[in-house]
């Protein structure tokens, strides 16, 4: 599916005069003049990226399986703990959980499996019991295409199994983050937590709704506790970028705000931004800012009215976050957040009411290649060679993609803003259907691990910079090439790319 649609061109809208340099142009980068960031790959259990000391942070929602009944989510869940461990088990039944699916990730052969209270844990999948003791299971990392999957065939209702943790030694872990991964973040000035948050598909709205830490298979249904977040910023010496649920109401991000305010390292800043891609009408959070900015008369037409009320949610979520921050506000970077290839979105969400007293940055997400997955061009894309497909790219990125940038640039300055790029990168992958020729997606995945677009990566990264662009969080740390796309900068952890090795010169 093409996350990114390119939208009709809609007409132009006033700009207001000149107003004075932000606070995110006039902070120094942590990486000089070619500052990057990086959009942090959503957690799961089949995800390549395991950042987490905890091998399971991404672990599954338990699921009751009757036995000799066939597979199901479905049955319904014994009484279970606040942090979501059954407290007993049904009868004739185990309670199961796919931990981690380690296809070719380069996890030790042995892995404990530590927990507290009182139980009995089976492995099966990818996982082999080779010893127990209290509290910590020795367990054979099998190294196949299955999941590593606990069941949890028997528990104390006094005292329950709880706290269950998958790692690579039994000791405690000396940080919650595995080396390998904070190794990598190492010089990105800014970390965009979007999938992390689960912000596409979020449904939070009140600050008691939100994922704490300690519940188990959470991640894929609320996202990343803020005090990981924070941690890890905090660890890396990165700014966070927090994208705020469509539906959070004032409360909510009072309390986010406040919670960021007392535990992030009081030198970072933060970037604030209302959901994700609101300018996009694929995403519900988009029909949601439509249907609200028509009830409220911001416009007669659906989609200038969408786009004022995502200005005006964004100003009123700034006002909460510099009120928390006080007299510490300019550490809030307030981001208002355009179609890249839609210049009268920039300036229609600019110039709406109050958007001039919290504007920080202008943030697009300057991707180039995205019209070559479109269904009406599978069968001409399709049949090319690589060849043909990196002349048609590196036209674009000299050329229209270029001129986007400069545009785009151009309507920050008469704003008095930043340009930064929320996301961006290649946008090869097919949608509308495309996605299922097979032909066009083994050309977009070659063409992703192919040499030629590491240097169309620094081309176009050298573009963004020239036109005065700042910091550009890449899309994305790691994931594995699909129909859907290829967006990982890293296929997989031990692994190299060439869009990696890109990013990692400018970062050198």
């Amino acid at each position: 599916m093409d996350r990114r649609t390119f939208l009709t061109q809609l007409g132009v809208a006033g700009l207001l005069p000149f107003l004075p340099v932000s606070k995110a142009a006039a902070a120094p980068a942590a990486t000089g003049t070619r500052p990057l960031g990086l959009n942090l790959a959503g957690l799961s259990y089949w995800a390549s990226e395991r950042p987490f000391s905890n091998l399971a942070y991404g672990a599954s929602r338990w699921r009751v399986q009757v036995k000799g009944a066939p597979f199901t989510w479905d049955a319904e869940l014994p009484p279970m703990t606040v942090k979501r461990y059954p407290k007993v088990i049904p009868a004739n039944a185990v309670l199961e959980s796919f931990l981690v699916w380690n296809r070719r990730e380069h996890l030790p052969d042995e892995l404990f499996v530590l927990y507290d209270g009182k139980g009995k844990l089976e492995y099966l999948g990818g996982a082999r019991l080779e010893a127990r003791r209290p509290g910590i299971d020795r367990v054979r990392n099998i190294h196949n295409e299955a999941a590593f999957t606990a069941q949890l065939v028997a528990t104390d209702e006094n005292d329950p199994l709880r706290d269950l943790r998958v790692q690579e030694g039994e000791g405690k872990p000396a940080s919650t983050f595995r080396d390998v991964f904070l190794d990598r973040l190492t010089g990105m000035t800014a970390l965009r937590f979007m999938d992390w948050m689960n912000t596409n598909k979020s449904k939070q709205r009140d600050w008691r709704e939100r994922p704490m830490r300690g519940v188990f298979g959470h991640v894929d249904e609320l996202g990343v506790p803020v005090e990981d977040m924070v941690e890890l910023c905090n660890l890396q010496q990165a700014r966070p970028w927090f994208n705020m649920p469509h539906l959070a109401d004032d409360g909510y991000i009072r309390g986010f705000a406040e919670l960021v305010r007392d535990k992030l390292d009081p030198n970072l800043s933060v970037y604030v931004e209302y959901s994700n891609e609101l300018w996009n009408s694929m995403f519900p959070q988009a029909a949601y800012a439509a249907e609200q900015g028509l009830k409220l008369g911001l416009s007669p037409h659906a989609y200038e009215a969408q786009l004022r009320f995502y200005a005006r949610r964004t100003t009123q979520i700034l006002s909460i976050w510099e009120d928390v921050f006080g007299a510490a506000r300019d550490r809030v970077i307030g981001v208002y957040a355009a179609h890249s290839a839609n210049e009268w979105t920039s300036t229609t969400i600019l110039s709406f009411e109050g958007v001039k007293d919290h504007a920080d940055v202008l943030a697009i997400a300057p991707y180039f290649g995205a019209g070559l997955g479109a269904p009406e061009r599978v069968r001409e894309v399709g049949a090319w060679s690589l060849d043909t497909l990196f002349d048609a790219l590196t036209q674009e990125v000299a050329g229209e993609n270029k001129r986007l940038i400069h545009a785009q640039a151009g309507i920050a300055r008469q704003f008095g803003v930043e340009l930064v790029a929320y996301e961006g990168g290649q946008h090869l992958a097919g949608f509308g259907g495309a996605e299922e020729d097979e032909r066009l997606t083994a050309l977009f995945i070659a063409a992703n691990r192919d040499p030629r677009m590491g240097v169309l990566y620094a081309a176009h990264l050298e573009n963004w910079w020239n036109a005065g662009g700042g910091v550009y969080a890449l899309f994305s740390s790691m994931s594995e090439p699909s129909k859907w796309g290829s967006w990982g900068l890293l296929e997989y952890e031990g692994g190299s790319h060439v869009k990696w090795e890109a990013a990692r010169s400018f970062l050198r």
